[in-house]
């Protein structure tokens, strides 16, 4: 080592010491401030209002470089403070070289891709950003918000930033769907026509999962696009092979546990009644749907239904039904449209109710829901147990 060469760090603690007024060496001191602190104090510098704060950060970052060069966030420290200083081709060069230092940094690659997008070169932000979503799902939102709020083209952050990564199209498309409260993106594209875009993407490259279909779904059905939701669900999401073709109800049997949303079953809590599905006791297949009602109520029913998107026509509601001691007048019945079948009551068998139903308006969105009317005896609250199986609605004409 040359002499020269041995003396550069003091030579820069006493740089630094003149330019920040620190009297380390008056006091006593025996050795210069640690390249972190120059580094803070150069980054309070470049956040002054002061016109020479730029300069003077840039100056303690070069010296808290010099401290430690192989520290790559102090290359792209000075590249923060040089693209401040409008000095782009130093700064590209300092954040490229921090990339050579750290090439599987995320935190690294993120102050990379920032730079680029500043200096609108999305291609390299685009390519960085896809590097940092293989490597963590961590930066996820940090680099979805870059790319859309500096107006990026959505062939390109597809295509190029999203790419053959599954996990990350299935995150991007998690954060379109979250995103829509703001109605458009910076760029004028709608944020539902960005949707669609990526579903359509995604769809093509058939990297749709069930869990992102019905996600897809409940959106679609929010912004009434009623026919696009129910065409996704059959695709996607139904349990049933037939649904859609034969049968609109989907889970007819009760196999599955209630999906909750779409148009999937929805068991909603309600007082005075216990509703789960019973590997106990079926018609077909393994389970039913048991509704325990504990007498403590005059119900009004109606907290279990599902969603059905039917085309004109007739259909016929049917499924099978068992009680055990319904009390009073008023039993458990299914209705669709305001048809209902017939209301069990008492103790019977597995028995079959069945009810037609007209559709008249092109297209119709529906609800099959079980439901159980209150009475108007003074001893109308419900008590005994009813099981449903194998719901289905077919067209007849």
């Amino acid at each position: 080592m040359t002499e020269l060469a041995s003396r550069l760090p003091a030579l820069y603690g006493l740089a630094l010491a003149g330019c920040m007024g620190w009297s380390w060496l008056s006091s006593g001191s025996v050795s210069p401030p640690a390249p972190q602190t120059i580094a803070n104090h150069a980054y309070r510098e470049l956040w002054s209002d002061h016109p020479e704060g730029r300069q003077s950060a840039i100056e303690m970052f070069q010296q808290s470089l010099a401290m430690d060069p192989a520290f790559p966030f102090r290359w792209s420290d000075l590249g923060d403070a040089l693209a401040a200083a409008g000095r782009t081709d130093s700064a590209r060069y300092c954040f490229r070289r921090s990339l050579e230092l750290a090439p599987n940094s995320p935190q690294i690659a993120m102050r990379a891709v920032n730079f680029d997008l500043g200096e609108g070169e999305l291609g390299p932000a685009l390519q960085l950003g896809a590097v940092v979503l293989r490597i963590t799902p961590d930066y996820d939102q940090m680099v979805f918000n870059s790319w859309l709020r500096l107006g990026g083209d959505m062939n390109g952050i597809l295509q190029a930033g999203i790419g053959g990564n599954t996990r990350a199209a299935e995150a991007f498309f998690r954060f379109l769907i979250a995103s829509t409260a703001t109605g458009h993106s910076a760029t004028g594209q709608s944020e539902e026509s960005r949707l669609f875009q990526t579903w359509n993407w995604m769809e093509g490259r058939s990297s749709v999962t069930r869990a992102l279909a019905t996600a897809w779904t409940v959106w679609l059905e929010s912004r009434h696009h009623d026919g696009d939701a129910f065409l996704v669900w059959k695709r996607y999401v139904a349990r049933d092979s037939g649904y859609g073709a034969g049968n609109w109800i989907d889970n007819s049997g009760f196999e599955y546990e209630p999906a909750g949303q779409g148009f999937g079953w929805r068991l909603q809590p309600c007082p005075g009644v216990k509703s789960a599905l019973d590997p106990a006791v079926a018609h077909s297949g393994h389970s039913s749907l048991r509704l325990e009602f504990d007498g403590s109520e005059n119900l009004d029913f109606h907290h279990i239904a599902q969603s059905v998107w039917l085309a004109p026509g007739r259909y016929r509601l049917t499924a099978w039904m068992r009680t055990a001691n319904l009390s009073t007048d008023q039993g458990v019945a299914l209705t669709l449209f305001g048809v209902s079948t017939p209301a069990l009551v008492s103790a019977r068998d597995w028995s079959r109710v069945s009810a037609d139903v007209t559709v008249r308006i092109n297209p119709s969105l529906g609800e099959v829901r079980i439901v159980r009317a209150p009475s108007w005896r003074f001893d109308g609250k419900l008590r005994g147990v009813v099981w449903i199986d194998d719901v289905e609605l077919r067209r007849i004409d």
